[in-house]
């Protein structure tokens, strides 16, 4: 693999910037499920973004895929459908490697497989790293590109029956015989969370895996430490990426990590003296290694009876649902206080993708009924629906759920029929046509100034034709994936 560069995770808006100072940016990386919008019915595939493989190709810089659809560090599989996109991508962008996070989104109830929609973290445990070591072994068979996998955020509190953070990750490496992507805001997350410090869970690695590094910004919430991705890193992560990266005798590229939302928000200045700083360190790679000594695996704790990897990720995931703990395992996961952290940005992510996709109807619906009983109906709808890789699938189970509620809220009915038939032609490139027994221009107008609209008479005829346009609604399915990356 050749030596890269510095470079930026790349979403749909930031096309002016990386044409304005591509000169800081060596390579691209991209989250390829975040481009992904809806099934592909004639081949067994997702529909993805064509765009942005059309920009990205024009940009002429190496690329590099990071998913965040399939973590390795669980026991499900990815489908059929994943690997077969991928592959599409693949062909058309040629990246240099492929990585996905040492983490599970998806767990077994029975015969049937229930995403999370959360990166949560695997069981350390042996059992834990063959689980880990066949999913990568899977995943390097079916893309046949270099592999590494992403060091994880960890919430909860470390556990006297796992194998230590750092070690559990060497052991991965080993037995998978793969690359390692290092996230150091990850690990500064975990250790300022109360986990294992970043330096000691670097020395414990073997150096000449890691290939890639990640750094990024976060925030404190109740407490917490969040890789929230929303800003520069700080002068802590700064030094520790310095330490790190000359010691480093195979490093190959370093990326930083920044979300949509917070990329517009955060000065362009700002953004420009991250990647510069990040070039400066760059340009040190490896000038401190002078060879790792191997360190003994140890410090693997000896406990007669350790959870199954399945069990794990079942009282994890489901918990992470916000169900009732059924197992004793559960009842022991439930008392963290890192669940909570975990439960809440569950929620208020999968708020956010169900008022992104329906607008108008999640804005009327607040309006009408108030504040407190919209949220009841949001927690109720979650607590029977789970978490959807596509956002389009989301919005039709709300659908579904709301008008079964019978709530007499004027324009309720109509507005979501414009809004369902809008994310189907962003989709599908179909017109469609809605009518309506009132003006809808009014509703719509108090709706965008977040007014409750006047009633008016229902007793009229108008058609509204919806004309697909490629810049409108396609960037909102993208930019609401539902996948959490925090």
């Amino acid at each position: 693999m050749n030596e890269l560069g510095v470079g930026l995770v790349y979403f749909r808006g930031f096309e002016g910037f990386l044409a304005s100072h591509s000169s800081l940016i060596d390579v691209v990386e991209i989250e390829p499920q975040t481009f992904w919008y809806d099934r592909n019915d004639r081949c067994d595939a997702f529909k993805h973004d064509a765009e942005v493989t059309n920009f990205l190709q024009a940009y002429e810089r190496p690329t590099l895929f990071h998913g965040v659809g399939y973590p390795i560090g669980g026991t499900c599989l990815p489908s059929a459908a994943h690997f077969n996109t991928l592959k599409q991508q693949v062909q058309a962008l040629d990246p240099c490697w492929i990585s996905e996070h040492l983490s599970f989104n998806m767990f077994k109830e029975g015969d049937k497989e229930i995403n999370s929609g959360f990166l949560l973290p695997p069981l350390q445990s042996p059992q834990g790293i063959e689980a880990a070591a066949a999913n990568i072994r899977n995943y390097q068979a079916q893309m046949n590109l270099p592999f590494a996998f992403e060091t994880g955020t960890n919430y909860l509190r470390p556990r006297k029956d796992e194998i230590p953070d750092g070690l559990f990750t060497r052991m991965v490496a080993e037995a998978a015989d793969c690359n390692i992507l290092l996230d150091l805001h990850n690990l500064l997350a975990n250790q300022r969370n109360g986990r294992q410090g970043v330096l000691n869970f670097f020395d414990s690695l073997p150096h000449e895996r890691i290939i890639e590094l990640h750094v990024g910004g976060g925030m404190y919430y109740k407490d917490y430490y969040l890789d929230a991705h929303s800003g520069p890193s700080d002068k802590e992560l700064l030094d520790i990426m310095r330490y790190v990266v000359t010691r480093l005798p195979n490093l190959k590229a370093l990326i930083f990590e920044i979300d949509l939302d917070s990329f517009a928000k955060v000065p362009e200045a700002v953004l420009v003296n991250q990647l510069t700083a990040m070039q400066r360190i760059w340009n040190k790679r490896g000038i401190y290694y002078r060879g790792q000594v191997k360190t003994p695996v140890s410090n693997i704790p000896v406990v007669d009876e350790l959870p199954s990897v399945n069990d794990w990720e079942s009282a994890l995931g489901r918990l992470a649902l916000g169900k009732e703990p059924q197992t004793p395992l559960a009842i022991e996961l439930a008392e963290d206080p890192g669940l909570a952290i975990i439960k809440d940005l569950i929620f208020n992510f999968r708020g956010s993708v169900l008022v992104s996709m329906l607008k108008l109807t999640t804005r009327l619906l607040r309006l009408s009924v108030g504040e407190e009983l919209f949220n009841a109906y949001v927690n109720d709808f979650f607590n029977k629906a789970f978490p959807e890789l596509l956002p389009v699938i989301v919005a039709e189970e709300f659908a579904v759920y709301i008008l079964s509620k019978n709530i007499k809220v004027p324009y309720l009915g109509k507005i979501l029929e414009y809004e369902l038939f809008s994310i189907y032609t962003a989709i599908d490139k179909v017109n469609r046509n809605v009518s309506f027994n009132f003006d809808p221009a009014h509703v719509f107008a108090a709706l965008e100034n977040a007014r409750l609209p006047a009633e008016q008479p229902m007793n009229k005829t108008i058609k509204l034709e919806i004309v697909y346009k490629q810049s409108s609604l396609i960037s909102e399915l993208l930019n609401c994936s539902q996948l959490v990356h925090i």
